[in-house]
């Protein structure tokens, strides 16, 4: 595999982490054979809006500890956005004085985070120049890496693209595949990206299984899909965005690595959730085995795999993850209490007891309205929405059909056939 980078960037819009939680979780993905951390969280102050302030002494005690304990080579990413003219010589020498304390602990890799920022005219170039000055000003002490303001898609060049063109080849420079969050990204994507950088193999930064903004009713805790082998041919290297709960990683990121490595991602995942006996949840929050389990049932197949699965589901813990995940745990257990009167009530029916079909079918109308209003999605959303977003030539977002997530839960599903069933009766 030709990754240059395997790693995880903290990017997420969110409480940040603590530096325990940022040296856990190091540990792991370096005992996987990942190899880079990113501090880059949006929701930190001195991250973004406040980027001109230093660090106090605990904040650079973390990252020393991080450099020290975490096993991973640490990146440090700093997005002054709107507020820095790139041309000034006080901002420059504002970030500057940023960056040096954190080359002073031996961090070798920055990246200019210039993100999430609108349009216009012009911008292409000042942040050419911006990328180009703090490249000098690194002098080869670190490497450097700038995350565009158009950051996704797989057009050809753009004006604000083509700014960028002639930036040191020694620049890497972020995407994050054809949407903002993808499903599935191909080496033929990210080869179309490279051309319209010139040429430059993009730096991968994937929104998965990031769960911030308008995803925080949902933990993304299945395997990784749709990501092409290929891609390490073609990129700089990957970097995963992972969820707001630090130890729920632990199985997606499993995942992750293994696609690193060049191994089955779903067979990691399969071990790992085996292993911390997490699987039921897991595949409950991910909800591709129970929906699989109910189109079986759906068409015609018997019930008995569908309720075994949903009697574990009633059952299931969250090992180690009680205080992060507890929100979604219990509508787990919810949900797969209404998916067993949905199943005993097709059961019923095959046995030819209306009386308890209607029985249960009482029951399914009393709990279903509370079950479907909750406010954390698992077993598949009811009306999701994910920043599958695009961006036109001028840099302009684009909102494509795939970021709605209507109607895809497997218990409605369950529900609502077995409700027609007793209906026809």
């Amino acid at each position: 595999m030709a990754w240059g980078i395997r790693g995880v960037i903290e990017g997420f819009y969110g409480p940040p982490w603590s530096w325990d939680a940022r040296i856990d979780l190091a540990r792991s993905c370096a005992g996987r054979g990942m190899t880079h951390y990113i501090y880059a969280p949006k929701d930190d102050p001195l991250h973004r809006e406040r980027w001109r302030e230093p660090y106090p002494a605990e904040a650079l005690a973390g990252f020393d500890r991080l450099i020290a304990d975490g096993g991973l080579t640490v990146g440090f990413a700093l997005s002054p956005g709107l507020s820095i003219d790139a041309g000034s010589p006080d901002d420059r020498a504002a970030l500057a004085a940023k960056v040096a304390p954190m080359l002073e602990r031996g961090i070798r890799l920055i990246v200019l985070a210039l993100d999430d920022l609108p349009p216009r005219p012009g911008l292409g170039e000042d942040h050419a120049a911006l990328t180009r000055w703090l490249y000098d000003w690194l002098d080869g002490r670190a490497t450097l890496a700038l995350v565009p303001t158009e950051y996704t898609g797989t057009g050809g060049s753009t004006p604000y693209l083509d700014a960028l063109a002639g930036l040191p080849a020694e620049v890497a420079i972020g995407w994050t595949g054809p949407s903002v969050v993808n499903d599935r990204i191909t080496a033929d994507d990210a080869r179309r990206r490279g051309d319209a950088l010139g040429g430059r193999p993009p730096l991968l930064w994937d929104n998965w299984p990031v769960n911030d903004a308008v995803m925080v009713d949902r933990l993304f805790l299945g395997p990784l899909r749709g990501r092409d082998p290929g891609l390490a041919e073609v990129c700089s290297g990957y970097l995963a965005n992972p969820m707001v709960q630090q130890r729920a990683n632990a199985l997606p990121l499993a995942s992750v690595a293994a696609f690193l490595r060049g191994a089955d991602p779903a067979v990691a995942w399969e071990a790992e959730a085996d292993r911390r006996e997490l699987r039921v949840l897991a595949e409950a929050c991910d909800g591709a085995v129970p929906a699989a389990l109910v189109a079986e049932v759906v068409a015609g197949a018997p019930t008995g795999t569908l309720s075994a699965w949903l009697d574990a589901a009633v059952h299931c813990g969250a090992p180690g993850l009680e205080d992060e995940v507890g929100p979604w745990l219990d509508q787990v257990h919810s949900e797969a209490r209404l998916g067993r009167s949905a199943v005993r009530l097709l059961e019923a029916m095959d046995d030819g007891d209306v009386t308890a079909a209607h029985e249960q079918g009482l029951a399914i109308a009393f709990t279903w309205p509370a079950v479907r209003r909750a406010p954390v999605s698992v077993l598949g959303p009811r009306c999701g929405f994910r920043p599958v977003l695009g961006q036109d030539d001028a840099g302009r977002w684009l909102l494509r059909p795939e970021a709605l997530d209507d109607d895809d839960n497997a218990v409605d599903r369950l529900v609502r056939f077995a409700l027609a069933r007793l209906a026809g009766a």
